[in-house]
């Protein structure tokens, strides 16, 4: 979906769909970025950076549409700024815990403009830390990036009408043209479909429809038995793990394994997932690697996607990166020439569904077995806070809300991010199935065991 599919000020696209999650299910994505600073900055600038923040892109809130099937719409939220700063000082070991028991106790709602919120701790030795959460219906990794640039240079500012300016007799004409912009993406969708279910006949195209959420899917030609499965149930919470890894290291080291960074941390991730025991189909492992869509001014909260390939076989660094490397490239290479896969056409359709049958429709597709997001080389803006530059820094998110037997049910079962900054680069990683990653303990022992085996250095949060 294109930047001019909607306007910006519209809950559509990847907005709608974190929406409609919440929505029918309950489930909240909030995002998480994570610095430790060698020193307080002070708290007029902590202020200031927060102040800017609420003024600027994050400053919305959700209001209904007035007609059936229009998009419901931003509008500017105009809330104080929100800001936290935790009493008395926490151990530096500690930090790691502080992060994941502030993303787990995150309450965000965008509908009601509390889009985001900023925690601060200081620790024993002096170190400042600071936690930004998001709701990831408001923005994406991108879309912080920009907010965070333009709150620290002083460019903050919302784009998005207020409440009372598209209310009353203008807000139902806006509603009907944007039921009426409809129309021709609803009929070019239905074309597209059409064409496929001619051409693949019905049994095949419903296959289609469930066999992947969003994404276009490159096999890697080889094959291996796949380990046997080791489950050890229980209905626990997901798990979290924060680890730094040295960026010249990094980089040698997928340059020698014939890969890149992404495709190493690929490799890694897939690597993790079968070192859990977690079962694995016939095509292997599935990977769902994250894609930026976002092209320059767009300023829609959300411009991401995902691209899959499955990797048959062992995962290590004995196979190399070359397999994974190419099935990747040419993954993106056909991403971005699909503007006619049935998967790229369903929104427009599935959105005029009932609730009860989308709902159905979105729980009965199969997710990946693992998802990686590689962030590359974070912007400077990102890692300054007043006079101070950060000595960690982090991204990652979560999905609040999914009970155990959800999170059975349909994937990923493991998750995780990658951001490159200074000389380290950091990994998040998020277990989300209870029986192969809901143990906190074992999954950072597996991810040492796994960082290990690909000769890689690294420290725990």
């Amino acid at each position: 979906m294109s930047s001019g599919d909607f306007v910006a000020d519209r809950v559509a696209g990847a907005d709608e769909s974190y929406a409609l999650a919440e929505r029918l299910f309950g489930w909240t994505a909030p995002i998480q970025y994570m610095w430790i600073f060698p020193a307080d900055p002070g708290a007029d600038v902590v202020a200031t950076l927060v102040d800017a923040l609420a003024a600027g892109s994050f400053d919305r809130k959700v209001k209904a549409a007035s007609v059936p099937l229009a998009h419901d719409r931003w509008v500017r939220a105009r809330r104080p700024a929100p800001l936290r700063i935790e009493p008395g000082t926490i151990d530096d070991a500690a930090v790691g815990d502080w992060m994941d028991e502030r993303l787990r106790a995150v309450d965000l709602d965008p509908r009601a403009g509390r889009g985001f919120t900023v925690e601060c701790a200081h620790t024993t030795s002096g170190r400042f830390v600071m936690a930004l959460l998001v709701s990831h219906m408001i923005a994406d990794g991108q879309a912080v990036y920009a907010a965070l640039d333009a709150a620290r240079t002083g460019r903050a500012r919302s784009l998005l009408p207020d409440a009372e300016d598209v209310s009353g007799w203008r807000g139902v004409r806006d509603d009907v043209r944007d039921v009426g912009a409809q129309v021709p993406a609803v009929l070019t969708s239905l074309a597209v479909i059409g064409r496929a279910a001619v051409r693949a006949g019905a049994s095949a195209l419903r296959q289609s429809l469930l066999d992947r959420s969003a994404a276009t899917e490159v096999t890697v030609p080889t094959s291996s038995p796949t380990t046997e499965p080791t489950v050890c149930p229980r209905d626990s919470e997901t798990t979290l793990a924060v680890v730094d890894l040295d960026r010249a290291q990094w980089a040698r080291r997928a340059a020698d394994l014939g890969g890149t960074p992404n495709s190493l941390f690929t490799a890694i991730l897939g690597g993790l997932l079968r070192s859990t025991g977690y079962p694995m189909g016939p095509e292997g492992t599935r990977i769902c690697i994250a894609v930026s869509n976002r092209t320059d001014g767009d300023e829609r909260a959300n411009a991401s996607g995902g691209v899959w390939i499955r990797v048959p076989g062992p995962i290590g660094p004995e196979r190399g990166l070359g397999e994974i490397r190419a099935s990747s490239k040419a993954a993106f290479a056909a991403n971005a020439a699909a503007d006619d896969s049935v998967q790229r056409h369903l929104q427009p359709v599935a959105r005029l569904l009932p609730d009860r049958v989308l709902g159905t429709m979105m729980t009965s597709v199969p997710g990946p077995d693992t998802t990686v997001s590689n962030l590359g080389s974070a912007p400077q803006s990102a890692l300054e806070l007043g006079d101070q530059v950060a000595e960690s820094f982090a991204i990652r998110a979560i999905m609040q809300g999914r009970d155990a037997a959800e999170r059975r049910q349909q994937g990923p079962a493991i998750a995780a991010w990658a951001v490159e900054y200074g000389d380290k680069v950091t990994v998040t990683v998020f277990g989300i199935h209870p029986d192969y990653a809901g143990d906190t303990d074992t999954v950072r022992a597996l991810v040492s065991a796994e960082l290990t085996r690909w000769s890689l250095d690294h420290s725990f949060w």
